[in-house]
C-alpha cells in the first residue's frame, strides 16, 4: 500500500503543528484567489480583497497570520498581503529595538563593583 506524497512546507524552528491548515476557510476556495498575479494594484486589488474576505471568516486566521509572519510566504495569508506582513514585521522589530534601548541597566550594589574597594577602607 503506497501513500501519496504530502507537500513539505517551510517551517521555522519552534513551530508547533501545521494541522490548523486543514481547518482553514481557504480550503474551500480556489487557491489562485490567494495568489494575485501582479502587485496589489488594479484588478489584483479586487482579488486580494476577495481573498481577505475568505480569511475574515476563518477560524484559524490567527494561526495562519502567525505562520505567515514567521515564514513570509507569497500570497494572501492570515488576511494580509506580503507587503502588509513586511510592514507589520518591520514595525514589530522597531518596537522591540526601541524597548531594548529604553531599558535601564540594573543598579549594581557598591560592594559588588569589580575590583573597587568601598570608599574609606
Amino acid at each position: 500500500m503506497s501513500r501519496a506524497l504530502q507537500p513539505v512546507l517551510p517551517v521555522t524552528s519552534g513551530a508547533r503543528s501545521l494541522r490548523w491548515m486543514s481547518r482553514g476557510a481557504c480550503r474551500q476556495a480556489d487557491p489562485e484567489l490567494f495568489f494575485p498575479i501582479a502587485a496589489v494594484t488594479g484588478p489584483a486589488v479586487r482579488q486580494a480583497e476577495a481573498a481577505k474576505s475568505v480569511c475574515g471568516r476563518c477560524d484559524v486566521r490567527a494561526n495562519c497570520l502567525s505562520y505567515a509572519l514567521k515564514v513570509m510566504p507569497e500570497g494572501i495569508w492570515g488576511g494580509t498581503t506580503p507587503e502588509e506582513r513586511r510592514a507589520a514585521r518591520g514595525a514589530s522589530l522597531r518596537r522591540a529595538r526601541y524597548a531594548a534601548r529604553q531599558q535601564v541597566p540594573p543598579a549594581v550594589p557598591h560592594d559588588e563593583l569589580a575590583g573597587q574597594p568601598a570608599a574609606g577602607t
